[in-house]
C-alpha cells in the first residue's frame, strides 16, 4: 500500500487520511468506521488538497451542517429532535412574492440575465423603502442586488479590502464574516465586547484595537449571535470616529426587521454615511425566502460602480426570478415581518422562562433577532456540550465557540422556527440534562 501525506479534511465531517496505515478511514463524532481501501483516486485527492493555500485550508466550517445531519439521522432512527439551532424564521414568503414569481414565469425576461446591479425597478422601490426604514437618502444607484447577505458581504469586502489589511470583528461575531475575511487573505481581528451581559458594541471596545493597518470594522446590527442591537449614540460615534480615520464600516443589518424595543437604527442614517458606510441586507429572514438567495448591498454609488466589476466576475446577477419575486414583496408587503413579532415574542418568552428554570444558564434577553446567546456556568467546551445535548436530550443547539473565542462557554438558542410548545419541551429536556450533568 503506498504512503501518502497526512491531510486534514476540515469541514467535510467524516474523512480523515492517515499516512501510517496507508488507508482512508471514515471518522467523526460517533466513532471510527472500517477503513476503506486506498485507491489511486484517493491519492489524487490528497495531492490536490495539499495545493490549496493555507488561508483556505485553515478556515473552519461552522458546525451547522454536521449538527443538522446528525439530527436528521436521529429523526430517521425514530427520535423526536427539536431544533434550536440554525436561525430560521417559522414563516414562508408573503403571497405577494409568490404571486410575482408565478407571473414572472410568463415573462421571457425571467430566463435572461438582468443587469449586473439588479433589476432597476427593484432597486428603485427598495431605495424608497430603505429611505423610510433606515432614514437615509438611498437611491437606486446606491444598491446592488446580491445572492443573499453573505454574497453582499463578500462583494463589499472584495471591493474595499486588500490582502493583509486588518478587519475588526466585535465579538462574539457572525462566523461567516470571519471566514470571508480570512478567505480574502486579510487579517480578522477579534475584538471582545466589554459588556458580556447585553453584548452592546461600544467605541471604547474598538478604539484600542485600531491600527494603521485597519481597513474596516464589521458591525452586525442586530447581532448574530447575540441579538443585541446597536445603540444609536454609540453607533453614530463609531461611524464618525472611523470616518475620521478613513476606515470603512460594513454594517450587516440582516435582522433590521426584528427589533422589538423601539425601531431599528442603521449606520446609513448618519448624515455623512456615504463616506465610509456599507449596509448589508437580505430578504431571507424578513420575507422567509432563504432558498431564493436574494439580498443587497447599500453603498455610495461610487463604491457600487466599482463593486459591480466583482459582481460581474462572481455571478453576473442575482437569480432573476428571485429578484422579481422580491420586488413583489418589497412593493406590497414591506411590513410583512412585523406581523410575526407577537408570535416571535411568545417564543422568546418561552425561552426566557426555560433558561431561568436551569440554574447553570445565564441570559440577559436582548432586543433583536430571534435567538438567545446563553452563558453556561462551568462550560469550557461548548462544542462538546452541543454534541451531548443533541445525543442525549435530542435538542439542536449551536456552540458559542462557532462565533469566536469570546463565544466559548455559551450556546446560541434560536426560537425563530420552533413553536412555543417546542421551545418549552426543548428547555425541559435541557433542564433534565443539566440536572444530571
Amino acid at each position: 500500500m503506498p504512503v501518502v501525506p497526512e491531510v486534514l479534511f476540515r469541514g467535510f465531517g467524516h474523512w480523515n487520511l492517515r499516512h501510517r496505515s496507508g488507508t482512508l478511514g471514515t471518522s467523526g463524532t460517533h466513532g471510527t468506521l472500517a477503513p476503506l481501501a486506498l485507491s489511486h483516486r484517493c491519492i489524487t485527492i490528497a495531492v490536490v488538497i495539499t495545493r490549496v493555500p493555507s488561508r483556505v485550508r485553515d478556515i473552519e466550517l461552522p458546525p451547522f451542517d454536521p449538527l443538522n445531519i446528525r439530527a436528521a439521522e436521529l429523526r430517521a432512527a425514530g427520535h423526536h429532535v427539536i431544533s434550536l439551532g440554525q436561525a430560521l424564521p417559522f414563516f414562508g414568503p408573503p403571497p405577494s412574492a409568490l404571486a410575482a414569481a408565478h407571473q414572472a414565469l410568463d415573462n421571457r425576461e425571467v430566463h435572461l440575465y438582468s443587469t449586473d446591479p439588479g433589476i432597476l425597478s427593484l432597486r428603485t422601490v427598495l431605495a424608497e423603502r430603505l429611505r423610510e426604514t433606515l432614514r437615509t437618502d438611498a437611491s437606486a444607484d446606491d444598491l446592488i442586488i446580491t445572492a443573499g447577505a453573505n454574497h453582499a458581504f463578500t462583494l463589499a469586502l472584495n471591493t474595499l479590502v486588500d490582502p493583509g489589511d486588518e478587519v475588526l470583528l466585535p465579538a462574539p461575531f457572525f462566523t461567516n464574516h470571519e471566514m470571508t475575511v480570512r478567505a480574502l487573505g486579510a487579517t480578522a481581528v477579534e475584538v471582545p465586547v466589554a459588556d458580556c451581559d447585553t453584548f452592546s458594541v461600544r467605541w471604547s471596545d474598538l478604539a484600542p484595537r485600531v491600527t494603521n493597518r485597519t481597513r474596516a470594522v464589521v458591525l452586525c446590527n442586530p447581532s448574530n449571535p447575540t441579538g443585541a442591537p446597536l445603540d444609536p449614540q454609540e453607533g453614530g460615534l463609531i461611524v464618525s470616529e472611523l470616518a475620521r480615520r478613513g476606515i470603512m464600516v460594513l454594517s450587516d443589518e440582516t435582522y433590521m426587521h426584528f427589533v422589538y424595543s423601539g425601531s431599528h437604527w442603521s449606520c446609513a442614517s448618519v448624515p455623512a454615511w456615504r463616506s465610509n458606510v456599507v449596509v448589508i441586507g437580505t430578504f431571507s429572514k424578513s420575507f422567509g425566502m432563504m432558498g431564493w438567495r436574494v439580498g443587497f448591498m447599500l453603498a455610495d454609488a461610487s463604491i457600487c460602480a466599482e463593486a459591480v466589476k466583482i459582481q460581474d466576475a462572481m455571478i453576473i446577477c442575482a437569480p432573476v426570478i428571485s429578484q422579481m419575486a422580491v420586488e413583489g414583496a418589497v412593493r406590497e408587503s414591506w411590513d410583512y415581518p412585523a406581523s410575526f413579532h407577537a408570535d416571535l415574542l411568545a417564543r422568546r418568552q418561552a425561552l426566557i422562562d426555560g433558561v431561568r428554570a436551569i440554574p447553570r444558564l445565564r441570559w440577559t434577553p436582548t432586543a433583536g433577532a430571534f435567538f438567545g446567546f446563553v452563558r453556561v456556568d462551568g462550560c469550557t467546551d461548548s462544542a462538546a456540550l452541543a454534541g451531548a445535548l443533541l445525543e442525549q436530550a435530542h435538542v439542536v443547539t449551536i456552540p458559542g465557540s462557532a462565533f469566536g473565542r469570546s463565544g466559548e462557554g455559551h450556546l446560541r438558542l434560536s426560537y425563530g422556527s420552533a413553536s412555543v410548545e417546542a421551545v418549552r419541551t426543548a428547555m425541559e429536556r435541557m433542564k433534565t440534562y443539566f440536572a444530571h450533568a
